[in-house]
C-alpha cells in the first residue's frame, strides 16, 4: 500500500511540474484551460503506457479487461489532477481494502 501511495504522489508531483514548465509561455487567461489538458494528456499518457492502475495495485480489481482499461483511465485522471485530491482519494481506497479485508477474516 505504501508503495503504491507514493508511485502516485510522485508521479502527481512529477506531472504538476511538467504542466507548470510547459505552461510558463502561455497567457494566464488562458492557462487554466491549458494546464487541464496538459496534465490530462499526460496522466492518461502515463498511466495507459505503463498499464498503471491503482485500483489494481490494490487489489480492488480482477481479471477484466474493461475493469482494467477503467481503472488505467481513473488512474490517469487521477494523477492528473495532483497531489492533494490523490492522497484523498488513496486514503479512501485504502480504507476500503482494510474493511474488506477484515470482512474476509471475520467471514
Amino acid at each position: 500500500m505504501g508503495n503504491v501511495l507514493l508511485v502516485v504522489l510522485g508521479l502527481s508531483l512529477i506531472i504538476e511540474r511538467i504542466t507548470e514548465k510547459i505552461l510558463h509561455f502561455v497567457p494566464a487567461r488562458t492557462k487554466k484551460i491549458y494546464a487541464w489538458v496538459v496534465s490530462t494528456a499526460l496522466g492518461l499518457l502515463i498511466s495507459f503506457a505503463f498499464r498503471f492502475g491503482i485500483m489494481k495495485e490494490l487489489g480492488l480489481v480482477t481479471g477484466s479487461e474493461i475493469a482494467s482499461w477503467l481503472d488505467y483511465f481513473v488512474t490517469g485522471i487521477l494523477l492528473a489532477s495532483g497531489s492533494e485530491p490523490v492522497h484523498s482519494i488513496v486514503e479512501v481506497l485504502a480504507t476500503k481494502k482494510e474493511e474488506l479485508q477484515k470482512r474476509v477474516k471475520s467471514a
